[in-house]
């Protein structure tokens, strides 16, 4: 590594034992390949590095505050001249699938600061509202829910037909420009979606709202639910048949918001059904995983997915490293790892190299390891410890 900008001097070698690609620096992988070598496990040239900057790249380019060096450059022209890894991520309007609304009247609104959709059914109206935040106007995928669609029980009927009146619809021909633009140099990441039960309780009713349900109108709730099995599966079945290699399905999980009964009763199960159908197309499965899950890393092999990526380990969450590692020496693999509060000042040159250093001996030969962001670079960073970190994968 670089000794001389206070990393530690080791060599991480994937696949060490079993192969000796590492040396044929005259014909490197690609990043795109380096990653999904990673997530099947093979062999691999050096330690995969693909992640996401554009929480800090928007910011700054909204404020007119980038740095000189990157004045003028696309977030992906900054990356791909740092080498690291892009990842063409969902909300970006190239998603696997569109929805087509049957018998309502479907509005939507988007304005400079927020999106409004009001549906119009024979059982009555409901709305929702998102918010973008004004310091990251124009970026489509920060958005924040200030309205759900479902505010009280007499909106069961309005919030039924909805969901049963939506068809998911392919949308290939929209998506394939996000493989194009990327090419080798990473890895498109197409989203499914969130999976039934926790839409109702992001998207549909808010938390709060859900667990009221959940204990005063179980029945009601649980009939929602099956409807939205049914119409994700749909979405399922046509990302099976997509022209992608990997697909996210669902994330975002709290093991206070989604605690594990709930997560083994109604997520596992279909996590379960999903891979069935996904695999059938050849696909890998991954879960978008930043967030507390201390209590859910041990069920998460069950689900059957391929990786979790985004993980957001100590000091931003409770998660360990090398316990992860572990844990899950025979389930999914591990990207991120790279907590996004150790790029501000809250931590010193001394305590980020630290860091750095004990991730990757915590890390070093996992086959199944992909290095990133969790889940990205923060507004506040000091980009020159991105920039060390990609220097130092690129020598290693």
């Amino acid at each position: 590594m670089c000794g001389e900008k206070g990393f530690a001097c080791c060599t991480y070698l994937p696949c060490a034992a079993k192969c000796e690609i590492r040396a044929e620096r005259c014909n490197p992988m690609t990043h795109k390949q380096r990653v999904l070598a990673a997530i099947r496990r093979e062999p691999h040239d050096r330690l995969p590095f693909c992640s996401r900057i554009e929480l800090w790249y928007n910011y700054h380019a909204n404020q007119g505050t980038l740095p000189h060096r990157y004045q003028g450059m696309s977030q992906w022209d900054l990356q791909r001249q740092l080498d690291i890894g892009l990842v063409g991520y969902y909300g970006a309007g190239e998603d696997l699938f569109r929805l087509q609304y049957h018998n309502m009247n479907y509005r939507e609104e988007l304005l400079p600061d927020r999106r409004v959709v009001t549906v119009e059914t024979p059982h009555g109206t409901i709305s929702a509202e998102w918010q973008v935040p004004r310091e990251l106007k124009g970026s489509a995928s920060i958005t924040i829910q200030t309205k759900h669609f479902f505010e009280s029980a007499d909106d069961y009927p309005a919030l039924q037909h909805f969901i049963e009146n939506t068809e998911p619809v392919e949308n290939y021909q929209g998506y394939a420009k996000l493989p194009e633009a990327i090419g080798d140099d990473g890895v498109a990441l197409p989203f499914a979606g969130k999976v039934p039960i926790h839409m109702l309780m992001e998207d549909y009713m808010g938390y709060e709202q859900f667990y009221y349900e959940w204990h005063d109108n179980r029945e009601k709730l649980e009939a929602l639910h099956r409807a939205l099995w049914e119409q994700r599966l749909k979405v399922m079945g046509i990302a099976a048949g997509a022209p992608c290699e990997i697909v996210s399905v669902g994330g975002n999980y709290d093991e206070q918001m989604t605690p594990p009964p709930v997560f083994e009763s109604h997520m596992i199960p279909f996590y379960q059904e999903a891979c069935q159908i996904l695999y059938a197309g050849g696909k890998l499965v991954a879960i978008h995983g930043d967030g507390e899950m201390r209590r859910l890393l041990e069920l998460m092999p069950a689900t059957g997915v391929d990786v979790v990526e985004s993980i957001t380990p100590q000091p931003m969450t409770s998660i360990n490293m090398a316990k992860l590692r572990e844990l899950w020496a025979d389930g999914p693999a591990i990207w991120g790892g790279l907590a996004a509060v150790i790029f501000t000042k809250t931590f010193s040159e001394g305590q980020f190299r630290r860091y750095v250093n004990e991730l990757l001996e915590a890390m070093e030969g996992h086959d199944g390891f992909i290095l990133g962001f969790g889940d990205n670079v923060p507004t506040d960073a000091v980009f020159e410890r991105v920039e060390d970190v990609a220097e130092l994968v690129r020598t290693m």
